[in-house]
């Protein structure tokens, strides 16, 4: 009786724990992105509190409003009450990591005593194993620690490959090159590098509209006024000139071609972020507060270090770089920053690598992927310096490599691909839209071609891996 007694206490105390952890995102918004980062599902022992987070996590992961009437509703009326109470008995969210140790500490104890039951109840010492490295691993492991034992990783494994759970969800740039060569995920850390005025600004304004579609976006720029940020997009989104816009000159037809991107650009959510001046940390915070799944940082050298303003430059940017990657490890957010590339010696063109990224080679150990934008050889006459691009994929952890050649419209902030013939290629499907100065156009999709890189549907890659 003694020990049931103790049980229920016990479990009683987890509950507890476990209520204040959801009461405390219920009732501040501002701690969700940190909260969501850092709790897993398997930490509340109640099935019923365990569905509660679940549900308002995907909420927060799918860029909606997390709140005791969206949970409710995802969850049915029979919650109402429950979560009503979650709320009164939460008198501040300010203690939420007390409440949330607390609560991994006791679904620990509750694996612990779990593993143990398995344990008296196998046959011989050899079926015993198994379990012990299960509690060892427990026990081992500390709060903060997220591993696995070799049976949790291959259990969890094959979990995954299950036809009927849902398929993993990759980050899309609205680019086919990227799209369907790489995949990425929130917590992963991009890199755009390329030299000034190349269009690296152009490209990661294309890439941060494009994802704001299905997630909270914000653009941390630290060189461009916000004005100028909004002309880029206008010209992007309704493909009018940007030097029209500049002169206030537009037309009628570019009037029309803005009016029918209204709906769609009131349905992004993005966020421009004047940023000049800011720390890592800074930024990190602002981020936080807006609850950003994506950041793009424009450009990651001009962010304030703060180490020793004596130290040198290099240790000051590989300070920076660290502190992105572990934020974005440590709450899940895509980084993806721009980076300035160290100039080649004049007249001495060469293809730029990830190793002129300038000022730090922490930059490119960071990287789950680098993208390089840069002009032709000016030797090549056939290419105009000011219309073309080459777009290099250098380093890319799970996903091909490649460099495709582009034709870049500077007045529309547009890039397309090139085909053998020196003009951009579109898929089939993209032949019956309009032309650019008939109105606005829908996103252009990359194809490839020729090179060293061979000719394939979606795009130029390595021919022979070395």
């Amino acid at each position: 009786m003694g020990v049931n007694r103790d049980n229920a206490a016990r479990r009683e105390h987890a509950l507890d724990a476990e209520q204040a952890v959801l009461g405390s995102f219920l009732i501040d918004t501002g701690i969700q992105q940190q909260l969501f980062a850092r709790v897993r599902p398997e930490d509340f022992l109640s099935p019923a509190n365990r569905k509660i987070y679940t549900t308002a996590r995907a909420l927060f992961r799918a860029g909606e409003p997390v709140d005791g009437v969206t949970v409710r509703d995802k969850l049915g009326q029979d919650y109402t009450r429950p979560l009503m109470e979650l709320m009164e008995i939460t008198p501040t969210s300010a203690n939420w990591e007390v409440y949330a140790a607390k609560m991994r500490d006791q679904a620990d104890h509750q694996r612990l005593r779990d593993l143990a039951e398995h344990v008296l109840e196998q046959p011989n010492l050899e079926s015993c194993r198994p379990y012990v490295a299960d509690m060892s691993q427990v026990l081992s492991a500390g709060p903060e620690a997220d591993s696995w034992t070799m049976r949790q990783m291959a259990d969890d494994f094959f979990n995954s490959q299950d036809p009927n759970v849902p398929k993993p969800k990759y980050i899309t740039y609205g680019l086919d090159v990227l799209d369907n060569g790489s995949y990425t995920e929130l917590g992963d850390v991009v890199i755009i590098g390329g030299y000034p005025s190349d269009g690296k600004t152009a490209l990661a304004l294309s890439l941060a509209y494009h994802m704001a579609a299905e997630y909270k976006v914000g653009f941390f720029s630290l060189e461009t006024d916000k004005r100028k940020i909004r002309d880029r997009l206008m010209a992007h989104i309704g493909q009018i000139s940007l030097g029209d816009i500049k002169r206030r000159r537009l037309t009628d037809p570019d009037w029309v071609a803005l009016a029918a991107k209204g709906t769609e650009m009131a349905k992004r959510d993005l966020i421009v972020v004047q940023a000049a001046g800011m720390t890592a940390p800074e930024i990190q915070s602002v981020a936080q507060a807006y609850g950003f799944q994506v950041i793009l940082i424009d450009y990651i050298q001009l962010v304030t270090p703060e180490t020793d303003r004596r130290a040198p430059r290099s240790e000051q940017v590989a300070e920076v770089s660290r502190s992105f990657h572990t934020f974005a490890q440590r709450t899940g957010t895509l980084v993806v920053e721009l980076a300035q590339l160290t100039r080649p010696e004049k007249g001495a063109w060469r293809p730029p690598t990830m190793q002129d990224l300038k000022e730090s080679g922490q930059l490119e150990q960071d990287a789950d992927m680098i993208v390089l934008l840069y002009r032709p050889d000016p030797e090549d006459k056939t290419l105009d310096q000011n219309e073309t691009r080459s777009l290099k994929i250098g380093k890319n952890k799970e996903g091909r490599r490649g460099t495709w050649l582009l034709a870049f419209d500077g007045d529309r902030q547009t890039f397309e691909l090139l085909g053998a013939d020196g003009k951009p290629r579109r898929r089939p499907s993209d032949r019956k839209r309009r032309k650019r100065d008939e109105g606005p156009v829908g996103q252009v999709d990359f194809w490839a071609d020729g090179g060293e890189f061979r000719d394939t549907p979606w795009g130029q890659e390595e021919a022979n891996a070395k």
